[in-house]
């Protein structure tokens, strides 16, 4: 095949080429003025963005802050309540474990001097030596009295220590639960 225009003849191979060359042509330049086109839509887009109002959602956090910061301080009061209460019951516990101890020592004279005595005094009668004995077991018996009774209020305390580190469990618990059901707090359960 051959071709003929304004005095240049074209055979089938160069009027092939001479196609393609112009197809490529007319496709590049179909293809930047689409650039083109898009950049200027897009151009026009942002300078036509305006930024979402976020100072709702700053306040709100700055409310959540404030939740928070009071539920630290109030968790850190209660946790010292909870020092100081144990504290206390440590110091009591000492102090009847030092009476205690004076008063077991202070029997343990008692009895000392009373089987001393009851050794110099080997010819008194049975009656004597008996209302030494009934003495020495009414002082056992005074003694495991205070010691229970001692005792006792140790466990009553521990107890009242127990059941308000328990509150203090639940309290924290609770607080615990509705800050992370909070939406706000976004540590709610996620799927």
């Amino acid at each position: 095949m051959e071709v003929e225009y304004g005095g240049i003849k074209a055979t089938g191979g160069k009027l092939f080429i001479i196609i393609s060359l112009l197809g490529t042509l007319g496709a590049g330049l179909w293809g930047g003025f689409e650039f083109y086109k898009d950049y200027q839509d897009m151009k026009e887009q942002i300078t036509s963005y305006v930024a979402p109002d976020l100072s709702e959602f700053d306040k709100q956090l700055g409310i959540l802050d404030i939740e928070v910061t009071d539920t630290k301080q109030l968790i850190r009061s209660e946790i010292n309540s909870i020092k100081d209460i144990v504290s206390e019951a440590q110091d009591t516990t000492r102090d009847i474990r030092t009476t205690m101890k004076t008063d077991i020592n202070l029997f343990s004279d008692q009895i000392s001097a009373i089987d001393k005595r009851s050794r110099e005094d080997g010819l008194e009668t049975r009656t004597a030596m008996r209302n030494a004995e009934n003495e020495v077991r009414q002082l056992i018996a005074d003694t495991s009295k205070r010691w229970d009774d001692k005792l006792q209020k140790v466990d009553n305390k521990l107890q009242k220590v127990d059941n308000q580190i328990e509150m203090l469990e639940t309290k924290l618990d609770k607080k615990i639960t509705k800050a992370l059901e909070n939406p706000l707090a976004a540590m709610s359960k996620t799927k």
